[in-house]
């Protein structure tokens, strides 16, 4: 009997070749009838922060990637945590700091011209939008991420909860309170969950999602690692949440020195559709097929669904 200590040598081209089946599974699924085709991206956008004119450089990479994905067919389109402003850490300076580009680059929702711009392109898309911003409501801040549907209305927004307990976080933000873990929107498209960075690593939340209707989770991040040989940490929680509440995970993550990059789409059975590398700005691509998670059987029977009701 032969012993392992490592990872056999074979293990990554197996990845490869699982990811090629379920792509070609996908494909023969969408030729069936009662198929439901949805086009899903996840830029993984370069973090930038510089102020005033680092946000507005910011906008414009976006409304330039919102076209690009559109020509590529892209319905429905997850971008960083904080994108439009940028996401604020050590590389860029202090904890004081931070708060005050965070509170000065905040957006107020109806009267922001970038959240504006942002509906405008998402309806001449006609394209599901999910972005990482610095939202100003009921007098504080919080690390927000906005949805926008196909037809440029405004959803509304996933507040972090919890925040990444340090200062760059917790002196910046205010954190909503626990029932605030599951948000879902209903789009033109599909029912998505959305996830805010460290918030998406309690699988308890998504699948309070999953029970309330959530088909696709949404996974929006600034999530720090290596940025030369990137982490495992969201393929493997993507590819978790994937599997354990069949549903698919578009993982999006951001580009930096003190980031991870690895951003991912992953199919209800946890294969991976799409990897993208640590440290390169690019978009990531699938056609998926909504039609595969209508049922989830024979689990979703069986699930402890510890007190919470499956909204109709």
């Amino acid at each position: 009997m032969k012993v392992y200590d490592s990872i056999f040598d074979g293990h990554a081209a197996l990845v490869l070749e699982r990811s090629r089946r379920v792509h070609e599974e996908i494909a023969e699924g969408l030729t069936k009838e009662g198929a439901i085709p949805l086009a899903v991206g996840a830029f993984q956008m370069r973090n930038q922060c510089g102020g005033e004119t680092g946000k507005r450089q910011n906008l414009e990479r976006m409304l330039s990637t919102i076209r690009m994905a559109a020509a590529q067919g892209v319905q429905m389109l997850a971008f960083p945590e904080m994108c439009l402003p940028g996401y604020f850490t050590p590389v860029s300076g202090t904890a004081e700091e931070a708060v005050a580009a965070n509170h000065a680059l905040a957006d107020i929702v109806g009267e922001s011209p970038y959240v504006e711009a942002l509906k405008a392109a998402a309806q001449d898309a006609r394209m599901v939008l999910a972005f990482g911003f610095a939202e100003k409501a009921d007098g504080v801040v919080y690390n927000a991420i906005g949805v926008i549907d196909a037809n440029g209305e405004w959803l509304g927004t996933r507040r972090k909860a919890p925040l990444y307990p340090w200062p760059f976080e917790l002196d910046s933000f205010a954190e909503p309170g626990p029932e605030h873990r599951s948000v879902v929107f209903r789009t033109k498209y599909a029912t998505v969950g959305v996830s805010n960075c460290f918030d998406g690593e309690f699988p308890e939340s998504i699948r309070r999602m999953r029970l309330e209707g959530a088909e696709i989770l949404l996974w929006c991040n600034a999530a720090c690692g290596d940025s030369h040989f990137g982490t495992s940490h969201r393929i493997h929680h993507s590819q978790a949440h994937a599997q354990a509440n069949n549903m698919w995970v578009v993982c999006c993550n951001c580009v930096a020195e003190n980031a991870s990059g690895t951003s991912l789409i992953a199919s209800p059975h946890a294969e991976p559709l799409v990897i993208l590398p640590p440290d390169e700005e690019a978009l990531a691509i699938a056609t998926i097929d909504l039609a595969v998670v209508t049922s989830w059987e024979p689990w979703k029977s069986r699930v402890d669904g510890s007190g919470y009701k499956e909204k109709p």
